[in-house]
């Protein structure tokens, strides 16, 4: 028997420090070291000082799971919770669009103005061959914005077996709190000639959990996805054509006033590259694409409703592509690209007593409450050139720089004929004294200096220093209700970053340390204090710092490895905390394997967090620490099972970024599962 353990994935130990498990790794992408009786794979991924890679295969994580669920098990990532579907992610103190997440090469931008459906609820992260994160801003090609990190999926063709034309994967799994259920799988098929098909689908299923104190917590859902994709991959040219559609349906919320009874995402995407041997240049790739999300929420179909009905569907369509060009220069490489993204939102609120209910659903305009989202535009175009230059065996030194023009409009900001909805442009000027009739332009300029040098082998010191752009949303420009108005005069975010550090990898052991400081100019806050009962949006100065440790320690089967984040958040105009920032917070784990089994525990912990801003965040947060138990045996060379246990002691608690519970007020948060135990079967063939 073999036991196949992830190592140094990406930045050093980062990954080990969150899952220390036994993953199965995927063939084409590995290079196998045999180190008797243990046999271990490492990943072909280039070790950066900020960043770090992983298969979402082998995780000890519990099936069922939305993408940002499977993101918080990694070091540096937190989450704000307001269900059991729809985690959303927090990077360095940062979210929503200060965070770019990117699945091959597209964009999607979720329906939901509250964020039910954030990116990484819908992307199929276990389609991915490979999962990416960057903390900070890492790469001028990443996109606009992305100040906080970017998260991105790497698809890869598939590879075949000598003399097989079909590859697969297959994973069961269930949870016991909540009763999850997870059934999914991919098949490929060798076409000849380089062509190929691939076909994947997944179903998952959820009841409410039970919180550590038995209260039952709203969080059910049922999620069914599927992608087909058909491409070519040889001879140096690779390109493939994916259709893909996620369905999340009857999704239960407690930190929402409302449910989600439905929500539909289409990805369209062409993507690909040739490898090229024309002078310089020596590789051309690129990628189009089209996304296109309804949403639907309400406050009745879900849950018990006796007073004013309220339902609100919206669109969320992305298009978009990039074109980049990669040139081999001797010591320096070099890309250079250009990049486009344009997302249009509509959302309108239907309401009434419970007597106009199928007027509501008809979407009358006699029902309609309010314009929301008033046919916003958000187009971005951008171009870019980054260059990494070897200064001798020991010294590199990575420069790149970001022009974006940014253009946003509100087609229906004076309102929408037939409906008698207030017009946004009233609410606007009222708020700001303007109106959105005018497209906004923005002209933003980014850029980055990191340089990384190698003190001794196998340690290296790096050092960044960074200006990133970040446009306002949807909401921060165009929110059109009574009780929450957008700006149309924001201005974009500049956040101007100072990173440091150190990563060692020395034998069988490991540390990665780093500290940062974002100095941001116009930062955009959501500004829930100065106005009663309003929510606006303007501009203040802030910081944002925080300090990334993490290590590991391997001997004779044993393994030791934790991390700990801690994060600084400061309104500096106004001189008091930013909301929705994470205290210091980490893991510890203990593992022991042998041959085909591995099995350990983790403690994940967090301090209490007393710098709030009461008008956002839910109140003060007291510490916890909690215990899991995880363990795998692989059955044979393409077969693992996993199973664990989460929560062992049924602790009772919520994490500090987590939603006000507005569903039950006998919580204030929140609250995290209870005791749940889980197996997971994942088959490779």
């Amino acid at each position: 028997m073999t036991s196949f353990t992830s190592l140094r994935l990406g930045a050093g130990a980062l990954l080990l420090c969150s899952i220390a498990l036994p993953a199965v790794a995927q063939q084409g992408t590995t290079e196998t070291y045999t180190l008797d009786p243990i046999l271990v794979r490492l990943e072909q991924a280039r070790a950066r000082a900020n960043g770090y890679e992983f298969s979402p295969q082998g995780l000890d994580v519990p099936p069922g799971g939305d993408g940002g669920a499977l993101l918080a098990s990694i070091p540096g990532v937190s989450f704000n919770r307001m269900g059991g579907h729809g985690v959303d992610i927090v990077i360095r103190g940062q979210q929503g669009n200060q965070l770019n997440v990117i699945d091959a090469g597209s964009l999607t931008y979720g329906g939901c103005p509250n964020r039910m459906d954030p990116p990484t609820s819908t992307l199929a992260f276990d389609r991915a061959d490979r999962i990416v994160v960057s903390r900070g801003y890492d790469s001028v090609a990443n996109g606009a914005g992305g100040s906080g990190g970017t998260v991105r999926l790497v698809r890869e063709a598939p590879v075949f077996a000598e003399g097989s034309r079909v590859a697969g994967s297959l994973t069961l799994g269930a949870t016991s709190n909540s009763m999850t259920g997870e059934a999914s799988g991919s098949l490929a098929v060798d076409l000849g000639a380089g062509f190929y098909a691939e076909l994947a689908g997944s179903r998952k299923r959820a009841s409410d959990y039970e919180d550590g104190a038995g209260r039952e917590e709203r969080s059910a859902y049922e999620q069914t996805s599927g992608g087909l994709t058909l491409g070519y991959h040889a001879e140096g040219v690779d390109l493939a054509f994916d259709i893909e559609n996620d369905r999340a349906e009857d999704v239960l919320f407690a930190g929402a006033g409302m449910d989600s009874p439905l929500s539909n995402t289409w990805v369209y995407r062409l993507r690909g590259g040739v490898d090229l041997n024309a002078g310089v240049l020596r590789r051309i790739e690129g990628s189009l694409y089209r996304t296109e999300v309804d949403h639907v929420m309400d406050n009745y179909s879900l849950r018990r409703n006796t007073g004013m009905l309220m339902r609100v569907p919206t669109t969320s369509d992305t298009t978009g592509g990039t074109l980049q060009a990669e040139f081999d220069l001797g010591r320096t490489t070099a890309k250079i690209g250009i990049d486009h993204q344009s997302n249009s939102r509509m959302a309108i609120a239907y309401g009434g007593m419970a007597a106009m209910r199928a007027r509501i659903e008809a979407e009358s305009p006699m029902t309609a409450r309010f314009l929301m989202w008033p046919d916003v535009t958000i187009a971005q175009t951008g171009l870019y050139a980054e260059t990494e230059t070897s200064f001798g065996d020991k010294t590199k030194l990575r420069a790149g720089l970001r022009y974006d023009h940014v253009e946003a409009s509100a087609d229906a900001a004076a309102g929408l004929a037939g409906y008698g909805t207030p017009a946004p442009n009233a609410l606007y000027t009222a708020r700001y004294g303007t109106t959105f009739n005018d497209t906004r332009s923005e002209d933003n300029l980014g850029g980055l200096l990191r340089l990384e040098q190698e003190l001794a082998p196998g340690t290296v010191l790096f050092a960044g220093l960074s200006r990133s752009v970040r446009t306002a949303d949807a909401n921060e420009r165009a929110m059109a209700r009574t009780d929450w108005v957008g700006n149309p005069d924001i201005a974009p975010e500049k956040h101007h970053q100072l990173d440091f550090g150190i990563e060692t990898v020395q034998g069988n052991w490991s540390l990665n340390a780093s500290a940062y400081l974002d100095r941001v100019q116009d930062y955009i806050l959501r500004d829930q204090f100065s106005v009663a009962g309003v929510t606006t949006y303007r501009n203040v100065k802030a910081d944002l710092s925080g300090v990334e440790v993490s290590g590991s320690w391997t001997q004779g089967g044993w393994e030791v490895a934790g991390d700990a984040t801690w994060t600084r958040g400061q309104n500096r105009s106004d001189d008091r905390p930013l909301a929705q920032i994470p205290p210091l917070e980490g893991k510890i784990a203990l593992s022991y394997g042998q041959d085909a089994w591995r099995a350990g525990g983790r403690v994940n912990f967090a301090t209490g967090q007393d710098r709030i801003d009461p008008a956002r965040d839910a109140g003060k947060t007291a510490g916890y620490a909690v215990l899991d138990l995880f363990g795998s045996y692989q059955l044979n060379e393409g077969v693992v099972l996993l199973a664990g246990v989460d929560n062992v002691l049924d602790k009772a608690y919520a994490k500090h970024l987590s939603r006000s519970n507005t569903f039950d007020k006998t919580a204030a948060r929140v609250m995290e599962p209870g005791r749940s135990l889980y197996v997971k079967l994942e088959a490779r063939f």
